[in-house]
């Protein structure tokens, strides 16, 4: 009988033979020593040597990260005599960077990860605490000293209780501290009302100062475009010539540029049409001999000659300078959405219309939003013929 052929095994694996069978085997240098590690009750197959690679793998890239604990891949080493258990000794930020490293495996939204990095950074204060010793009396103290809304604070809480759970799985906590405190019990209104952001959009003097003074014809069309039809700068970084419908006069908004991916709009009423004035349509005309032949986004970046990377880049590059050219005191871009809103709304507007223009379910976001601007809202059923078509 012919022998059967030993497969071959990645670099880092071995296959260890004894009387009850075969082992798959692991080999890694970890704090400078070599260590082999059985993969016990895993048959040696081509499905479970790949399986073992992969542990090799993730073992190597903790490693590097300083995030490796021994005994979560090998409880019952006798290597554990040597390291002990290193989850002891790890501190709140190591964990805070495992999970992220954890929901970038996950593939979280860009978005989602960028916004759960500035949870970490908020955290600062706490970095330092090893897991082990994180009182909720500590997290009082935090949530106190902090300025920011209630909202923001539950938004950070909520990133660290998920993370210190891998400490609860590790032994390392009996119970998450985090779920032992309420944020509400002790932050005070008075951050709350300080830090809550502010509608304030352009006035019609201020739009013209924005429109003329725009350091490129490219930023003129695009302030235009978004002032005259409510769109985000996410939604402006996506916008494609194909979602513009020139003889309906829509534009299909259906897609946001994140972080510089393209991803679907954040709710399924996001996705609309959006009907278009004339003073949209003329922005659309002067863009056309910029970026229509490249039938790709609408908008782009005039010093690159590429899409813009973020509604952020807009800021940066082309509102910001705007702004100072213009001698209009500073606001963010999304006051172009506000202004679009607050200029229909106190023109007596149909608020159903309007909310599904701006990609809301209702009109309960727009009471809740623009509450001052309705007291010129006189019930209308019947939206004007002329909502948008007049210039500022």
């Amino acid at each position: 009988m012919g022998q059967t052929e030993s497969p071959k095994l990645p670099r880092g694996l071995t296959i260890r033979k004894h009387r009850h069978g075969e082992t798959i085997n692991i080999t890694f240098t970890y704090k400078g020593v070599k260590c082999r590690e059985p993969l016990s009750n895993l048959d040696v197959t081509p499905k479970n040597i790949k399986y073992a690679e992969r542990t090799l793998g993730e073992i190597h890239n903790k490693i590097e990260r300083g995030t490796f604990v021994y005994a979560e891949y090998f409880p019952r080493s006798t290597r554990l005599k040597i390291f002990g258990n290193a989850a002891a000794d790890k501190t709140v930020k190591m964990y805070l960077d495992e999970y992220l490293v954890i929901c970038e495996t996950r593939k979280l939204s860009p978005s989602t990860i960028v916004g759960y990095t500035k949870c970490r950074n908020a955290l600062a204060s706490l970095h330092v605490f090893p897991a082990s010793e994180l009182t909720p009396a500590a997290l009082k103290a935090w949530i106190q000293s902090q300025k920011t809304t209630l909202k923001t604070i539950r938004n950070q809480l909520s990133f660290l209780r998920s993370a210190l759970d891998e400490a609860v799985t590790d032994g390392i906590l009996q119970i998450n501290p985090v779920s032992l405190v309420t944020a509400s019990r002790y932050q005070s209104d008075k951050s709350e009302t300080e830090s809550s952001y502010v509608v304030d959009p352009l006035s019609p003097a201020e739009v013209d100062a924005l429109l003329s003074s725009a350091g490129n014809k490219q930023w003129e069309n695009l302030f235009r475009f978004a002032i005259q039809t409510g769109l985000r700068s996410s939604e402006l970084c996506a916008l494609r010539w194909r979602d513009i419908d020139f003889i309906e006069k829509t534009a299909h908004v259906q897609n946001a540029s994140v972080v510089g991916v393209i991803k679907g709009t954040k709710t399924k009423a996001g996705t609309r049409k959006v009907e278009l004035s004339e003073e949209a349509i003329i922005a659309l005309a002067d863009q056309k001999p910029f970026t229509f032949m490249k039938d790709d986004t609408v908008f782009e970046d005039p010093k690159t000659n590429k899409p813009w990377a973020s509604a952020d880049a807009i800021r940066k590059k082309a509102w910001v300078p705007t702004l100072r050219k213009a001698g209009i005191r500073y606001r963010n871009p999304y006051q172009t959405r506000h202004t679009f809103a607050t200029r229909l709304i106190s023109g007596g507007v149909n608020l159903f219309w309007l909310a599904t223009q701006m990609g809301h379910k209702g009109p309960e976001m727009l009471f809740r939003h623009y509450g001052r601007y309705l007291k010129e809202y006189d019930g209308n059923t019947e939206r004007k013929p002329d909502r948008v078509s007049d210039r500022n």
